[in-house]
């Protein structure tokens, strides 16, 4: 048995209230029992997210995880306002939660999982353990194929002090994807060292960065094996990215394609595939 503790943390909003709600479900059926479900969602979506409470999961507030108070201005959903910091786009902001939340939760592991993502199979994180460390999901064999991946290990050696070395060969962005929280905890005390400011203020200042690289080019260059993670280059979730939507027909399809080794499904909420279809295609009770 683990003696480590685990959650998965959701940030969501209104617009993907059912695809939340289909996310949570899947938990509920496929997860281990002791693994706890956190969503994250603003204050005034709170009342919406309310009724997924329960005994696994809990809605936190981001209002609430930052060290001062932020706030919206009527007529500009996409921002967020402080006295402390510059404006923030929604997006910047997401990942700065993803950032803090280890300061709010005490569970040891975090697994971050969109909301247009649901689990398909039975999936007990604590399997993935090696001698006691959790998977870091990281390719190799990147460079040049994906778009801003070196500007976004450059803004992360940047923060970090480390020299930028282009081209970067690495990417640990993906789904379902692991933190350790001790490790989360080093990275933030880091940064807040680093600089001399809060990581909520010092973030906020970034046009453009990638949380998972952040993370990742901490765990990986900083940390070491003293990181508790071992690397994992498997994906694990069956995505489809495509911005078109799917029908029922193309959903069974994508399910059919499913592997033994995926434990979850992403269709991307950009695809604007009906929740109706995904849930009569994937929810259905066999009969």
């Amino acid at each position: 048995m683990s003696a480590l503790t685990y959650a998965v943390v959701t940030p969501s909003f209104r617009g993907d209230l059912e695809r939340c709600r289909l996310l949570v479900e899947s938990a509920d059926r496929w997860l281990a029992p002791s693994v706890r479900h956190y969503l994250i969602v603003d204050r005034q979506d709170y009342p919406l997210f309310k009724c997924f409470e329960g005994a696994r999961t809990r809605v936190l507030v981001v209002e609430a995880l930052l060290p001062f108070r932020i706030f919206r201005l009527p007529g500009v959903p996409k921002m967020w306002w402080s006295l402390h910091m510059r404006p923030v786009r929604n997006w910047i902001l997401q990942q700065i939660v993803k950032l803090s939340v280890a300061r709010h939760i005490g569970d040891d592991v975090m697994l971050f999982v969109d909301s247009d993502t649901f689990f398909c199979a039975p999936f007990d994180p604590a399997s993935l353990e090696r001698d006691g460390k959790v998977p870091l999901y990281v390719q190799t064999g990147q460079a040049g194929l994906l778009d801003f991946n070196d500007r976004w290990h450059a803004v992360a050696a940047r923060l970090l002090g480390l020299p930028v070395k282009a081209p970067y060969d690495t990417n640990f962005i993906g789904n379902v994807i692991c933190w350790r929280r001790d490790e989360a905890l080093r990275l933030a005390d880091h940064l807040e060292q680093h600089s001399g400011k809060w990581l909520a203020v010092l973030l906020s200042r970034e046009r453009v960065f990638s949380e998972y690289i952040l993370y990742g080019l901490f765990a990986l260059q900083q940390q070491g094996d003293a990181s508790g993670h071992w690397h994992d280059a498997l994906e694990r979730t069956h995505c489809y990215w495509d911005p078109k939507p799917l029908d029922e027909e193309a959903l069974k399809k994508l399910k059919a394609e499913i592997a033994p080794h995926h434990h979850s499904v992403m269709i991307s909420a950009k695809s604007r595939t009906a929740v109706e279809s995904i849930r009569r295609v994937f929810f259905a009770t066999p009969a």
